[in-house]
């Protein structure tokens, strides 16, 4: 009888210990049911109006176009008194329109770094940050590890994870809430310089095709905690 209610009372204990010791790929699985549940992103589009405030560019403001069906990406944006627009179409075509005009002086193109080039590395940018939790799925490489920590005065769980390519930083932070699992925050983080690197917070709610996605995201000096600038979903464009 002793060894049957032994027995049980490690089976309990090993229950609640695999309950309680949930892994990277597992809590990156439930917040992702979380913001996606219909498993939706792949095919969903975004049409948004986003305002970018920096503390050197207040006034700076994008429109983005991104259609995960067809693999195609726009992005426009306000330069000065200019508007650019950064095309991948879904044949694979990259061009950069000033003023809706692909004839772009040599001076503003330079100045405004116009070059068609770039328009892949602002896809994967956009689509990585305003697809989280769901898009990590395509740019995860590895987890490194996982502890429970506490951000912006929230429990959560922090997954450090490393990306297949560098956005910005190969190396990122994502931390997860233990309460509903929805993704708080990230930190783009610099392991050989501690003293370089950004801390988003993420908060509000904006759902667009069942998708929960968040509305708010507030870039921070990863350094002092400094704040630095915001992107702002500010509506979705459906006209």
């Amino acid at each position: 009888m002793k060894l049957i209610v032994f027995g049980l009372c490690i089976l309990l204990l090993c229950g609640c210990a695999e309950k309680n010791s949930l892994n990277g790929l597992q809590l990156l699985e439930k917040t992702i049911a979380q913001h996606d549940s219909l498993n939706l992103w792949h095919k969903t589009r975004l049409d948004i109006h986003i305002q970018e405030p920096r503390l050197a560019n207040p006034h700076r403001y994008s429109i983005l176009k991104l259609d995960n069906s067809k693999n195609t990406f726009e992005l426009s944006r306000n330069r000065d008194q200019y508007i650019s627009t950064h095309v991948l179409d879904n044949n694979a075509n990259s061009y950069v329109l000033l003023d809706g005009k692909r004839d772009i002086d040599s001076v503003l193109k330079k100045r405004y770094r116009l070059d068609a080039s770039r328009n892949v590395g602002y896809k994967n940018f956009y689509h990585l940050m305003y697809g989280l939790p769901m898009s990590l799925n395509k740019y995860l490489h590895t987890i490194r590890k996982t502890t429970k920590t506490k951000f912006n005065k929230e429990e959560c769980y922090k997954i450090e994870i490393e990306l297949k390519e560098k956005m910005i930083s190969k190396h990122w932070n994502v931390f997860i809430s233990e309460i509903d699992y929805k993704i708080k925050g990230v930190e783009i983080i610099f392991p050989d310089d501690p003293n370089k690197g950004e801390r988003l917070y993420f908060n509000g709610d904006v759902v667009i095709d069942n998708i929960t996605i968040p509305r708010f995201r507030h870039w921070h000096e990863l350094k002092d905690d400094s704040y630095s600038g915001s992107d702002i979903i500010i509506k979705e464009i459906t006209e």
